[in-house]
C-alpha cells in the first residue's frame, strides 16, 4: 500500500524558519507587535518552501473565528446590467482569499434590510461585515457600530459613524478627465447620469462643472441630462436633435455610457469621431461598446484590499479611530473620447 505523505506543519515551518511555534502562528494571526520584519520574511520564506498551508479549520478553532466576511448587496446590485458590481466582487473575492478568507455574499428579502444583519450578528455566522452603497448616514453602519462588530464601507459614512470607509474622489477623477478631453480640443459638452440623490451622482456632476471653470468653460444647464435608462434615451435623443451639438457627453458611469453610445450609434453618429462619450468605474462594460470607452477607472483591486485590511485591523485590535481613505482613480483611455 503505498504510503501517504505527510502534509508540512507547523513545527516543521518554525525549524525552518529558525523560530518558535508560538511565532509561527503569530505571523499566520497577523500579530504584527510579537514579531519582526526579518521574522516575517523568514517565517513566509518557509512556508513557500515547505509549501505550507494552514488549515482553516484549526484557525477557526483557536481564534474563534469563521473567517468569513460578510458582503451585502442590495437587489438592484445583482442585476445583470450592474457591470461594475461584479467587477468589484471579484476582486474583493480575491483579496479576502489573499488573507485566508472567504466572502459570504447575501442580500435580504424583506422590508427591513436590517434583519438578516441582527442575525447574522446574533449567531455570529461571520467576523466582519463590509457594505457597500452605502449612503452617509447609513443605518445598517450603525447598526454594526451599535453592535460593537467590524466592518468597512465602500463609500463615505457620517462624521459620528466609525470612519471606516473607502472611497475614490469623484470630483478629483472627473477634473482629471476634463483636462483630458480640453487638451483633446472639446469646448462644448453634456452631462449625463443616472437618476438619485447619492453623494457620488452629485459630486461627478460637480467635477465637471469645476473642471471646466478650470479651463474658463461652463456646462449649460440645459446640457445636463438626468434620469432612468429610458428617460436618458429620449433626453439624449432630443439632445441630438439640437442644432448645436455638444463635441463630448460626459457620463456618471460606465452603464449610463453604454445606454449613451447606442443612442449616438442609432442617431447615425460615430461616437470617438462625431461625437465624444466617457464613462466612470472603467470595468467590464466599457469594453463591450464599440468603440471601447474612455473611462475614469476605479481602482477596484485597491479598494478590496483596503477593505479587507480594515476588517482585519478591527478583528485583531478594536476599533481602530482611524481616518476614510481616499483611493485615486485613474484615467482608461478607449476610443470614445
Amino acid at each position: 500500500m503505498a504510503e501517504v505523505e505527510r502534509r508540512p506543519s507547523i513545527i516543521d515551518v518554525a525549524r525552518l524558519a529558525g523560530v518558535s511555534r508560538q511565532t509561527v502562528s503569530n505571523v499566520l494571526n497577523g500579530r504584527k507587535a510579537y514579531f519582526s520584519d526579518d521574522t516575517h520574511a523568514r517565517v513566509t520564506a518557509a512556508m513557500e518552501a515547505l509549501s505550507y498551508r494552514p488549515s482553516r479549520a484549526a484557525q477557526s478553532m483557536r481564534s474563534r473565528r469563521t473567517m468569513q466576511i460578510g458582503y451585502h448587496m442590495f437587489g438592484e446590485q445583482l442585476e445583470a446590467v450592474n457591470g461594475f458590481t461584479l467587477t468589484f466582487l471579484q476582486a474583493l473575492i480575491k483579496a479576502a482569499a489573499h488573507e485566508g478568507y472567504h466572502i459570504v455574499v447575501f442580500t435580504h428579502h424583506e422590508d427591513d434590510p436590517l434583519q438578516v444583519f441582527r442575525d447574522l450578528v446574533a449567531r455570529r455566522g461571520v467576523d466582519a461585515f463590509i457594505v457597500s452603497e452605502s449612503q452617509v448616514d447609513d443605518p445598517r453602519a450603525r447598526l454594526l457600530a451599535g453592535s460593537g462588530v467590524p466592518f468597512a464601507s465602500f463609500g463615505r459614512l457620517a462624521p459620528d459613524l466609525p470612519q471606516q470607509w473607502v472611497d475614490v474622489d469623484n470630483v478629483a477623477g472627473i477634473m482629471e478627465l476634463v483636462d483630458y478631453l480640453v487638451a483633446a480640443g472639446h469646448r462644448e459638452y453634456a452631462y449625463v447620469g443616472a437618476g438619485g440623490g447619492e453623494y457620488w451622482k452629485r459630486e461627478r456632476l460637480e467635477g465637471v462643472k469645476l473642471g471646466l471653470a478650470k479651463h474658463g468653460l461652463r456646462l449649460p444647464a440645459d446640457a445636463v441630462v438626468h434620469g432612468s435608462d429610458s428617460e436618458i434615451r429620449d433626453k439624449v435623443r432630443d439632445l441630438l436633435s439640437r442644432d448645436r451639438l455638444p463635441t463630448v457627453i460626459v457620463t456618471s458611469s460606465d452603464a449610463v455610457a453604454a445606454v449613451v453610445v447606442n443612442v449616438c450609434n442609432s442617431a447615425g453618429l460615430r461616437v470617438g469621431v462625431d461625437i465624444a462619450v466617457t464613462g466612470f468605474d472603467g470595468g467590464a462594460i466599457g469594453l463591450l461598446t464599440e468603440p471601447p470607452l474612455t473611462s475614469v477607472r476605479i481602482p477596484v483591486e485597491k479598494i478590496a484590499a483596503e477593505l479587507i485590511a480594515r476588517c482585519q485591523a478591527e478583528l485583531r485590535a478594536g476599533p481602530t479611530g482611524g481616518p476614510g481613505v481616499l483611493v485615486p482613480t485613474e484615467i482608461v483611455r478607449g476610443g470614445s473620447a
